[in-house]
């Protein structure tokens, strides 16, 4: 047997009902495709990757962020409001993506532009932006959020990973104001990987990345450990 290769690929659930998993070494990723029982689908088929970035203000792990877009439009954030290398850390306790304040002012007056269709409501904490959505996000059209990355690809969040359900009728951005002195310009949360398979390639220095489950039929919860 050879050595295992400096990979681990991490997939967090939706549900606090359902149990995700963690793999180290390469793939396949194998999920029950929900649409057809009968079939699995490998995870590692469709990811994409862009390279991990060298922070040594901060232990973690960290990818190059050129930029955000909402339905397609480039937000315009001030000059130097990234940090110096452009590097975003991604964290599995931080619980929703934590933005510095001049971010993410700009950040939420361009998601209220482009939901201006869907009724708003006094906040929740700790969300700053609301929305009347009934028991669920279906049918409506929730802005579409991408991650621009520094090598020109994007990662995109989709409804499932950017509008946190709050009660029966309202459901809110879950992206935070982290506040004006903040460490790291943007932290990436959990909310925002559920349902993503991640993989961290320290032989290649990169992460790869599936956006969300949801279109390909599949979540993270649905790992079958007894085979």
């Amino acid at each position: 047997m050879g050595d295992l290769s400096r990979q681990f690929a991490l997939c967090l659930p939706s549900s606090i009902e359902a149990r995700g998993a963690i793999f180290f070494g390469d793939g396949p990723y194998y999920l029950p495709c929900h649409r057809d029982p009968s079939t699995d689908f490998d995870v590692a088929k469709v990811l994409t990757y862009t390279p991990l970035q060298d922070d040594r203000t901060s232990l973690g792990y960290f990818i190059n962020l050129t930029g955000i877009s909402i339905n397609g439009k480039d937000m315009h954030v001030p000059q130097n409001s990234f940090n110096c290398n452009q590097s975003v850390k991604l964290s599995t306790i931080v619980p929703y993506t934590t933005l510095k304040s001049n971010i993410y002012k700009t950040f939420i007056r361009g998601f209220k532009k482009a939901a201006k269709g869907i009724n708003q409501v006094p906040k929740v904490e700790p969300f700053r932006l609301c929305f009347t959505v009934g028991t669920s996000t279906n049918g409506l059209v929730i802005p579409q959020i991408d991650l621009l990355l520094g090598n020109g690809e994007k990662w995109t969040i989709y409804p499932s990973n950017s509008i946190k359900q709050v009660d029966d009728n309202i459901a809110c951005l879950a992206f935070i104001d982290g506040g004006k002195t903040a460490e790291q310009a943007v932290v990436i949360g959990t909310f925002q990987m559920e349902d993503n398979l991640l993989q961290f390639d320290l032989d290649q220095s990169r992460l790869g990345f599936s956006s969300s489950l949801y279109p390909y039929g599949t979540t993270c919860g649905g790992f079958n450990f007894t085979v």
